[in-house]
């Protein structure tokens, strides 16, 4: 015998909505991962010494398109009344939630301390690379342009480098034009050093990871909930 009208539609329009939230949750999370993988900020890696950055950013890419399919899936299954489509919905959202739910946590790990300690050291290390690698000197250049630092701790970092009052021309403070002058370590550069300002901006992506994937884990595990309610409700 199916399911009562009254009690059908009432766990099928909360099913929908569930899986709405999670259809969106799932397109943010979507849009996150590909922005921190392909985005500007993604050439940041490059002077790291670490991939956590980047694995997290894989995690939250895969886990957010599978969402978005996945939720279509249950949706279909609510609204069929499909113990089969439910089921596999059902699996499928267990495995997300424990994808999830890892991404979240490495969401956090990656703005601890040892993780920054991390990106301390791996910043040092690809300075010595500056004048070697086009890549390095690119990433480097971008750095201390958008985020208006100069060195890993400030502008005298550089002079093992460079040379003594040497720095790269984006140390250099643009003028009301936008465009950088003539600067030395010791004048006219940005007295900030990259790394507080990169950890920054690591901690602020860990945290938005971790709470976009958190709320998404709650609302798997309501889905899974009324989809277990809906298969035992359908004879």
């Amino acid at each position: 015998m199916a399911m009562t009208d009254g009690c059908s539609n009432c766990l099928k329009y909360t099913f929908g909505f569930v899986n709405l939230v999670i259809l969106i949750c799932g397109g943010v999370l979507l849009g996150v991962g590909i922005t921190a993988l392909v985005g500007d900020s993604a050439q940041l890696n490059e002077l790291l010494d670490t991939n956590l950055y980047t694995g997290v950013a894989i995690v939250i890419t895969v886990a957010g398109g599978l969402i978005v399919l996945i939720s279509f899936l249950g949706c279909c299954g609510a609204f069929q009344e499909s113990k089969c489509l439910l089921g596999t919905f059902f699996c499928l959202v267990l495995i997300l939630f424990i994808v999830v739910g890892a991404g979240a946590i490495a969401g956090f790990v990656m703005g601890s301390d040892s993780i920054l300690e991390q990106i301390k050291t791996g910043l040092q290390k690809s300075m010595n690379d500056y004048n070697e690698k086009d890549s390095v000197q690119q990433s480097w250049n971008f750095l201390q342009e958008n985020f208006e630092c100069c060195g890993v701790d400030g502008p005298s970092d550089w002079a093992r480098v460079l040379g003594p009052n040497n720095v790269p021309r984006s140390c250099c403070i643009k003028d009301s034009e936008g465009n950088p002058g003539a600067c030395g370590a010791d004048s006219n550069s940005y007295d900030d050093g990259c790394v507080e300002k990169l950890e920054d901006f690591v901690k602020g992506n860990s945290k938005l990871f971790g709470a976009i994937a958190i709320a998404v884990a709650v609302f798997l595990l309501l889905s899974m909930i009324v989809a277990c309610v809906i298969m035992k409700s359908i004879f």
